[in-house]
C-alpha cells in the first residue's frame, strides 16, 4: 500500500460496513447509545444537563481530531468504525446529533419524555432501519430508500418503549409522529461550511426526532389533563 495516503485511509475500513452485518451492528451501538442516555440522565439526575454538555463538547472534540487523522492507530478505528463513508463524513456526527436534539428536549420538557423521546430514536429508527433492509419489499410512494414494513415496525418498537415512560395515548403519538419523520429525512452529506451546509447537517432524524416526538408527547400530555 502507498505510504502518503492519509486522506483515504482516515476512516477506510468504514467501507467494510456497507454489508448487512455492518448495518446491524450500527443499529445496535445506536440502540445501545439510546439506552446509555436514559440511564445517564436518570443517574445523574439534576447535574445531567451539564454532564450532557460536557460529552457534546468531548464529541466534537473527538470529531475534530479524526478528521485531522491525528488519533493513535489504535483508537481511531474503534471510534469511526461505524459511521456510512458514502452519506456521513463527519465522525460521530449520529452522537453529536443526537445530544443536540436530547439537550433542548432537556429543558423544554418533563423528564418522563425526554426518556421517551429518547427511546423512540433509539429503539424505533434501530428497528426500522434494521427491518427494512432485511424484510422490507414495499417501498413508501415518497421515499426510494425507505420501506412500509420498515417504518410500521420502528413505530411498533418505539411505542413499546415509550410505555416504560409515558401514557400509551402519548407513547402512540411520540412514536407514529417519530417514526413517520424519520421516513422522510435522509442522511444529508456536509461538504462545505455556508447556510445550506448547516440546514442539512441538521436535517437528520437523530436531531429532530427527539425534539418532534417530544413536542407531540407534551401537547397530548396537555390534553389528557
Amino acid at each position: 500500500m502507498a505510504a502518503g495516503n492519509t486522506e483515504g485511509d482516515r476512516c477506510e475500513y468504514q467501507d467494510e460496513n456497507s454489508s448487512l452485518k455492518g448495518e446491524i451492528g450500527r443499529q445496535l451501538i445506536h440502540l445501545l447509545t439510546g439506552v446509555f442516555f436514559i440511564l445517564l440522565i436518570y443517574a445523574t439526575g439534576e447535574k445531567a444537563l451539564w454532564i450532557l454538555l460536557l460529552l457534546f463538547a468531548f464529541y466534537l472534540a473527538t470529531s475534530f481530531v479524526i478528521l485531522k487523522n491525528i488519533l493513535p492507530p489504535s483508537l481511531s478505528p474503534f471510534l469511526c468504525r461505524w459511521g456510512r463513508p458514502e452519506k456521513q463524513n463527519i465522525p460521530l456526527k449520529g452522537n453529536i446529533l443526537l445530544l443536540c436534539g436530547i439537550i433542548p428536549s432537556l429543558v423544554l420538557f418533563p423528564e418522563e419524555i425526554v426518556y421517551a423521546s429518547i427511546a423512540i430514536v433509539g429503539f424505533g429508527d434501530s428497528v426500522s432501519t434494521v427491518t427494512g433492509v432485511t424484510v422490507g419489499r414495499h417501498k413508501l410512494p415518497y421515499s426510494e430508500e425507505k420501506t412500509v414494513e420498515g417504518t410500521l415496525a420502528g413505530i411498533i418498537a418505539a411505542f413499546l418503549a415509550s410505555l416504560f415512560f409515558v401514557t400509551p395515548a402519548q407513547a402512540f403519538v411520540g412514536s407514529t409522529g417519530g417514526m413517520l419523520l424519520e421516513s422522510i429525512v435522509d442522511l444529508q452529506t456536509v461538504k462545505e461550511l455556508n447556510s445550506q451546509a448547516a440546514f442539512r447537517f441538521f436535517l437528520n432524524d437523530n436531531f429532530l426526532i427527539p425534539i418532534f416526538s417530544g413536542l407531540l408527547m407534551f401537547i397530548t400530555c396537555l390534553f389528557q389533563n
